[in-house]
């Protein structure tokens, strides 16, 4: 395999050397004379050479999106290249994400993980007020200065000859940033999990809040009984435990886990993230759900009784751009002990006694 990656990636090499001649309107493809080919054909011969190499070395089909948005852009050669670049570049984070998949509970083989989705796609309803997971997660835009080459020609005063160099330049530009690492946790305020799950949410917000993290909290009037409002139960979470108070703590309304009323966030998620039994419904209060923040899409899963801080290992990995380490030794433990309290507590979600269609 990686043999085969260092052709591909010789031969676009070779086919890029060459885009001085196509550039002037002959195709260096075709034997015996030259031939003329039109300006929308070199276009798209470029895109594909372009955006078809990106696709070999960071995912395939980013060949039409690279033509498409080059056009657009202008269709020059520079800015179809950098798109491609940038095409390549979210395809690669999307590999990464699909390893740190793989190592946790989403199977060795994903194809299309996420469905096309991720978790800044959905809005989620706060303190009666629907807003976007961006406005959610706190994604801004912010100007960053980049370093860019160009290519300069000059003539030599002594020789008279044409010379090129290299010329840097600053320029700035418009970038999302966003959080490193979320963790989702489906919550019970009156279950006895909730004075153990909430203070340790609230400490990994404290230490790596600053880093990148961001934990919500989502309750539901599925499962055992809620019987506050979102209002009280915001109020209740902040007095008792000062959860929400650090702006790195988030707390829904009460949403929909399961059956066809489910909130359309936490069906994506439940079916793109699965158990390793591969369960994609929620069964119990307090699973926990790891999301890349670059990606925006689950990496791991956790059980119930799985603790906070026993996540923060794969939590620091995120932060600081690793794939994950592998699980610690008692998560399968923990995922069979979570069946098997599922099929007898009062906690957990049972069809057509404590969770319902609507």
């Amino acid at each position: 395999m990686v043999l085969v990656r260092i052709t591909q990636l010789s031969c676009l090499l070779v086919l890029l050397a060459c885009h001085k001649k196509i550039a002037t309107g002959y195709h260096p493809v075709f034997s015996g004379k030259s031939a003329a080919m039109p300006m929308t054909s070199r276009r798209r011969f470029f895109t594909k050479i372009v955006a078809g190499g990106a696709g070999v070395l960071g995912g395939g089909g980013l060949v039409e999106r690279a033509e498409a948005e080059g056009e657009e852009g202008g269709g020059d050669f520079e800015a179809i290249k950098a798109k491609a670049a940038e095409l390549s570049s979210r395809a690669a984070d999307l590999k990464t994400t699909e390893r740190n998949a793989a190592s946790g509970s989403a199977g060795a083989s994903i194809e299309n993980y996420g469905g096309g989705f991720s978790i800044y796609d959905f809005n989620v309803t706060i303190a009666g007020k629907e807003v976007t997971m961006k406005e959610v997660l706190g994604v801004k835009e912010e100007d960053v200065e980049v370093s860019v080459e160009n290519i300069v020609e000059e003539v030599d005063a002594e020789s008279g000859e044409k010379i090129s160099k290299t010329v840097k330049e600053s320029k700035t530009e418009k970038k999302e940033v966003k959080p490193k690492a979320v963790l989702f946790v489906n919550i019970k305020q009156d279950d006895p999990m909730a004075r153990k799950n909430i203070p340790q949410l609230i400490s990994l917000a404290a230490k790596h809040g600053n880093e990148g993290l961001v934990v919500v909290c989502i309750p539901t009037d599925q499962g055992y009984y809620e019987p506050d409002t979102s209002a009280l139960l915001r109020l209740k979470v902040a007095s008792e435990y000062g959860y929400g108070i650090n702006p790195a703590t988030v707390l829904t309304d009460k949403l929909n886990l399961l059956g066809s009323g489910a909130h359309p966030m936490m069906r994506w998620m439940e079916s793109t993230s699965r158990t390793p039994a591969g369960l994609g419904r929620i069964e119990l209060n307090f699973e926990k759900f790891l999301v890349d923040g670059n990606t925006g899409l689950p990496v791991r899963r956790y059980p119930r009784k799985y603790q906070p801080l026993d996540i923060e290992d794969d939590i620091n990995s995120l932060l600081n751009n690793k794939i994950l380490p592998p699980a610690r030794a008692n998560f399968l433990e923990e995922w069979r002990e979570a069946q098997r309290e599922a099929d007898i507590s009062e906690y957990a979600f049972k069809k057509g006694l404590n969770y319902y269609d609507q």
